[in-house]
């Protein structure tokens, strides 16, 4: 039993090119142009579809699957504008490939569409092991993307993934399927075969003050907190007016100061970035929030956010059965690399550290996040979650 792994990158400027130079070296270091699957994170400046159409002349016949990026993840660190590709080839080791569509309008849907699709093209009789979902990361509610996959895979089934970015910009995401490209769509990955998998995530951001109680809300929008405009909650601490809020990038400044959202018996509260100030004072979030719920202000710092980074791989290696990864993706908030700044390399270096130096390390930086929670009362539930880092260890 064996799982080969090859991770190539490339940031040259032409989209055709920049692909074949990825897929190209990542086969160079598989040691086989015949991958069983192929992973491709990418910058959102490219030429999507010729990007594509670079790794297909390399590799035609490998399923291909991806997302667009706020920045990239391999052994060598953060990039910026680049494509990476990771090629995998095993006889342990399956992965079906899904998408589902039109996630603006039926989230849920969506999310059954595309663990649907990964269950029909699963081995019969496979162990299955973990989904991976990669959401756009602008439209639709995360929250009801997992629970329509929960649906069809079951409510403790590990669901892990990071969604799809653009460089920061709040535009327009896309999703990789085969040799297609798509918007408003979730991609899926059904892991399953003779293997082992282990799911790390932490934040580490901490709370300031009293907890507010949300009075009202709607799915994402908070819009009332102990009965008042929510917006508010930042004018309090930060004494910028609601309406000073409504003309600025809210999701800027709450890269910094996120909102906690407590869960019983977790080590951390689940983050929630607010998006924006809507014009009677309410805040759009990136995620789900309920009403009742306890919610504060959050800060962050690089200690407690390397600490956090190094707690999650740590319970990845944990959930493997040899404690060795033969391949490891990172999930990071495009807000923990905010944070890091030119240092951001020292996250990743945390995480190598953990699992080695020399193991296979592929991710991205993400607008939303997914993972189980760990208290034993969520039996393994998988929530949605801003500003934290997901680590997806995978091992025979």
């Amino acid at each position: 039993m064996t799982i080969s792994v090859g991770v190539g990158t490339s940031n040259e400027f032409e989209s055709f090119a920049a692909g074949t130079l990825a897929a190209r070296n990542a086969i160079e270091k598989l040691g086989s142009n015949d991958p069983d699957i192929v992973f491709c994170f990418a910058s959102s400046r490219f030429e999507h579809i010729q990007l594509i159409r670079g790794i297909k002349s390399i590799l035609p016949n490998a399923p291909l699957i991806g997302c667009t990026t706020a920045g990239e993840i391999t052994n060598e660190g953060p990039k910026k504008k680049s494509v990476s590709i990771l090629s995998i080839k095993s006889n342990s080791l399956h992965a079906a490939l899904g998408i589902g569509k039109n996630v603006s309008k039926n989230s849920r849907g969506a999310g059954q569409e595309v663990a649907r699709d990964t269950v029909i093209k699963t081995k019969k009789g496979a162990i299955r092991h973990a989904f991976m979902m990669l959401p756009d990361g602008l439209n639709g509610n995360g929250v009801e993307i997992i629970r329509g996959i929960q649906e069809v895979l079951g409510t403790s089934f590990p669901i892990v993934g990071g969604s799809a970015a653009d460089d920061f910009l709040f535009q327009k995401t896309f999703q990789y399927f085969e040799e297609n490209v798509y918007t408003d769509s979730v991609g899926g990955i059904l892991f399953s075969g003779d293997i082992s998998v282990g799911i790390g995530a932490r934040h580490g951001w901490y709370p300031l003050g009293k907890p507010r109680i949300v009075t009202e809300a709607d799915h994402n929008i908070i819009k009332k907190l102990d009965g008042k405009p929510a917006a508010r909650i930042y004018e309090d601490y930060f004494g910028k007016r609601v309406a000073d809020l409504k003309n600025e990038p809210m999701a800027r400044m709450s890269v910094m100061y996120p909102l906690g959202l407590s869960i019983p018996e977790e080590e951390e509260c689940i983050i929630r970035n607010a998006m924006r100030v809507d014009k009677d004072g309410a805040l759009i979030c990136a995620g789900e929030v309920p009403r009742g719920s306890e919610i504060r202000i959050m800060m962050g710092s690089k200690e407690t956010a390397l600490k956090a980074a190094k707690k999650a791989a740590e319970i990845a290696l944990g959930g493997l059965r040899k404690q060795k990864a033969d391949i490891v993706f990172v999930f990071d908030s495009v807000s923990r690399e905010r944070l890091f700044g030119r240092k951001s390399e020292e996250e990743i270096e945390v995480v190598k550290n953990i699992f080695g130096k020399n193991t296979p390390v592929i991710g991205f930086y993400t607008y939303g996040e997914q993972a189980p929670l760990g208290a034993t009362i969520h039996l393994g539930q998988t929530f949605f979650h801003n500003e934290t880092i997901v680590v997806f260890a995978i091992g025979e």
